[in-house]
């Protein structure tokens, strides 16, 4: 073996292990499917704080899955959702989908309030259709935000 066959032999192994780790740790877990089609407006509450905005950003991925879910009746869906430290989050993912899925077919408008600590975040889910108004605690773990949904203690710990 030539000396250029084992330097690009070993480029490429550390190419594949840095995709590697950025496909399992960086990107998000759950991604926004083709179908169905949702209407949904993510915006920051009116703030004097920055990071209301760059957390409006972060967590605007989540929250059209969360709706878009909702509008297909995926409680299961939903339930994938769940913060880490979050048990059992079927019945809570279920009562949502009873509660707000069809409303989840029309126009949508969350907006991400201010939060106290950089880790929880609550917004409020409008449902124009409807005139709903639901309120949902947003939790970060392990560099991904998620939906408190069943029975935990994110503050303690996953």
């Amino acid at each position: 073996m030539t000396r250029l066959a084992v330097s690009l032999g070993s480029g490429l192994l550390v190419v594949k292990i840095t995709a590697g780790v950025w496909w399992n740790w960086f990107r998000e877990p759950y991604t926004l499917a083709d179908a169905p089609k949702v209407d949904v407006k993510v915006r920051a509450e009116e703030s004097t704080y920055p990071d209301v905005q760059e957390t409006t950003e972060d967590v605007d991925t989540l929250v059209r899955v969360y709706v878009q879910r909702l509008k297909g009746g995926d409680a299961n869906g939903i339930a994938e959702l769940a913060g880490p430290a979050y048990k059992q989050p079927g019945p809570t993912a279920a009562k949502y989908v009873r509660e707000y899925g069809q409303a989840a077919g029309g126009p949508v408008d969350v907006t991400v309030l201010e939060g106290s600590v950089g880790y929880f975040n609550s917004v409020t889910v409008a449902y124009r259709r409807t005139g709903q108004r639901q309120d949902l605690l947003l939790v970060k773990d392990d560099g991904h935000w998620w939906i408190g949904l069943g029975d935990g203690d994110p503050a303690a710990g996953s």
